[in-house]
């Protein structure tokens, strides 16, 4: 088997915006370097907008459905999906995000490269509902930065390729998480010893505005804040890193029309944007 040889795994659900998903999919038709196949799960039923868009990029991305009969929630639908993969390297995207045209060969050249490495994200481009881009977030690069600053999760879970073996063997998502199946994931994957690396270009638009905090109540910040804690935890990570965790519950209680110039504000002082090898 080519060690260029991959596989996209994707999810849909029926809330996603249709002509976001065919963006999505169009950004990866775009690729320099094209992908060996795309596991779209369609988590529950979806409109027929969106079984549009996929039939008519269905030959040309060799999609591959899994489709399940009722909405089980991200982490279970990427667990479907990882089942179903046929390749090692499977790379992560979301389903209204846009893939600039080099991810894939950046990705997949640094993998060959490095064969040492087991989880690889990038920086990513915000942009808003409308496609238009804004701020790139940085993260830390190297393994040492990012086991470093684990706590604050300085991996964006679209940007991310990993090793579907080493993602298996210690189970995959867990399915019991609402939001923080990544955050959770990669605390794991510290825990049993895999190696991480972050590429220092953005290699997506990441779909992100006033409006995406809308979508995540006090129970999912919540939910992250403990799951920080937990793997902090796990890791042994001093005490003040696993207090740390709670910090973006203080954006959660305040009320939506602040929640955004909150964000903006805690952003100054992320320990993931100090530089690459902090």
């Amino acid at each position: 088997m080519s060690g260029r040889e991959f596989s996209v795994l994707m999810a849909t659900y029926g809330r996603d915006d249709a002509g976001h998903l065919e963006q999505a999919l169009d950004s990866l038709l775009g690729q320099s370097l094209p992908a060996s196949e795309v596991v779209l799960v369609e988590d529950g039923p979806i409109g027929d907008a969106a079984r549009a868009v996929i039939a008519d990029r269905r030959t040309a991305l060799n999609i591959q459905s899994v489709v399940m009969p009722r909405n089980v929630g991200l982490a279970s639908a990427l667990n479907a999906g990882l089942q179903r993969c046929h390749h090692e390297i499977v790379v992560r995207f979301d389903s209204d995000d846009v893939a600039l045209p080099q991810r894939f060969a950046r990705q997949i050249s640094a993998f060959d490269v490095s064969p040492e490495l087991d989880v690889m994200g990038s920086y990513a481009q915000e942009m808003d509902s409308a496609g238009a881009p804004g701020r790139i977030r940085t993260m830390p690069v190297s393994h040492g930065a990012i086991l470093a600053t684990l706590w604050a999760c300085p991996l964006i879970h679209p940007t991310v390729a990993y090793r579907r073996s080493r993602i298996l063997a210690i189970g995959g998502y867990r399915s019991d998480l609402r939001r923080s199946e990544d955050y959770d994931l990669w605390f794991r994957c510290a825990k049993a010893g895999m190696r991480f690396a972050n590429l220092p270009e953005a290699l997506i638009l990441h779909r992100f505005d006033e409006t995406s905090h809308m979508r995540h109540a006090f129970r999912d910040a919540l939910e992250r804040a403990t799951t920080g804690y937990r793997g902090a935890s796990l890791l042994g990570m001093p005490w003040w890193k696993r207090a740390a965790c709670f910090v973006p519950l203080v954006r959660a209680v305040l009320p939506l029309p602040l929640r955004h110039g909150a964000y903006r504000l805690l952003s100054r002082f992320d320990p993931r944007r100090r530089g690459p090898e902090v």
